[in-house]
């Protein structure tokens, strides 16, 4: 009787190291789940450097500040016509030059407009402060539309020491260092710009755009919530959902994602982000309907399908579960998706391999253990 108890208590430690190694491989699918948020965080900076070249194209800037600034531009066709045929004539002061380079400037003339202007500055002996730095000014936007970043900065840097609290340079600034994709070049001129013009929403949710790419997410954080607190909109909701996501704080991720699905679910990636959050949050139901939405909408299909594959497997659906994830791994959409659905494709194949064979030394055990070590009955004594 004790040596068959003895037996069974093998074959429950032979059971319970089946159920270990079930756990270990929970614990892999918990790291995979890892994965996917870290593939997020490259989406989102890929996805922030695109936002900011659209945000600030390479002329707006000095375009702007050239046509708001740039009198000829805003006369009438017959004050154009008397103000160029002034230009025919001998260009001998500052003000001749000054006029022709108004003309250029309106036939997007750039190059020679650029030349009447260093010709102005070379004319200029102290006519005042303003007119030298809307010189100034001139010369580096139109420095800008040639491309010659590198000058123009030194230019509005001049002028930026004339006129500190000039916005207009800040931002022309800016433009140069979101072409050349200096991010930190670009948060300071938009930092200096919004303290004064604390009100512009845009150029703050640009400031923050260009904080998180720095990784500097505390920041950018910061910037989203003042922004939600003057002018609240979806597509902030939406850049804070995702900047918490970034610093793995899921809670609010999912609070704002929510928030912007409300308003307006249109925004790339926003219900597979969402499905992370939950996901993060062990909420592996809620994760995967968001999911399944973002396949239906083909948003991300690859990395949701691996993301809702994963979901699925914590949640004990192993034949759905397995499903997604290879069909993931048949994917092309992304690289590193496919490369992280055909790793835990193969970390699944070796846990089934070993539970296999776990649950077959156990069913040995079970068969040979009482024959092997139970004594021989023998026939009673008759006397």
């Amino acid at each position: 009787m004790c040596i068959a108890v003895f037996g069974q208590g093998i074959s429950m430690k032979i059971k319970e190291s089946v159920k270990n190694i079930y756990y270990k491989r929970s614990f892999r699918l918990i790291a995979g789940v890892l994965v996917v948020t870290v593939f997020v965080t490259m989406v989102l900076q890929s996805a922030t450097l695109v936002a900011i070249s659209r945000s600030v194209d390479k002329s707006d800037a000095a375009v702007n500040y050239l046509a708001e600034n740039t009198e000829y531009v805003n006369k009438s066709r017959p004050e154009r016509i008397m103000d160029y045929l002034q230009t025919l004539g001998s260009k001998e002061t500052l003000a001749d030059h000054y006029q022709l380079a108004s003309t250029q400037i309106a036939r997007e003339e750039y190059g020679a407009a650029l030349q009447s202007i260093e010709k102005c500055l070379s004319l200029y002996n102290n006519e005042g402060s303003d007119i030298y730095v809307d010189l100034l000014m001139k010369q580096g936007c139109l420095q800008v539309m040639l491309g010659q970043y590198d000058s123009a900065l030194k230019n509005l840097d001049l002028a930026l020491a004339q006129a500190p609290a000039m916005a207009d340079i800040y931002l022309v600034k800016a433009q140069i260092y979101a072409e050349q994709q200096n991010m930190g070049g670009l948060a300071r001129s938009l930092t200096a710009y919004l303290q004064l013009v604390p009100d512009d929403s845009s150029i703050r949710s640009l400031l923050a755009q260009a904080q998180f790419t720095q990784g500097d997410y505390d920041a950018a954080a910061l910037q989203y919530a003042e922004i939600m607190e003057r002018n609240p909109d979806a597509q902030t909701a939406y850049l804070l959902g995702l900047n918490a996501v970034q610093k793995s704080d899921f809670a609010a991720g999912e609070e704002q994602l929510t928030r912007a699905i409300a308003l307006d679910d249109s925004f790339d990636g926003i219900y597979y982000y969402r499905g992370v959050c939950y996901m993060s949050l062990g909420d592996y139901s809620a994760a995967i309907e968001d999911l399944t939405v973002s396949i239906e909408k083909e948003d991300m299909q690859q990395a949701s399908f691996y993301t809702r594959g994963v979901c699925r497997l914590m949640d004990n659906d192993y034949e759905k579960g397995l499903a997604d994830v290879q069909f993931a791994a048949a994917g092309n959409q992304d690289e590193e998706v496919t490369k992280q659905a055909k790793l835990l494709l193969a970390e699944l194949k070796a846990a089934e391999t070993e539970a296999v064979r776990a649950e077959e030394a156990v069913q040995k055990l079970e068969i040979e253990a009482p024959a092997a070590v139970l004594p021989q009955e023998t026939e009673p004594e008759v006397n």
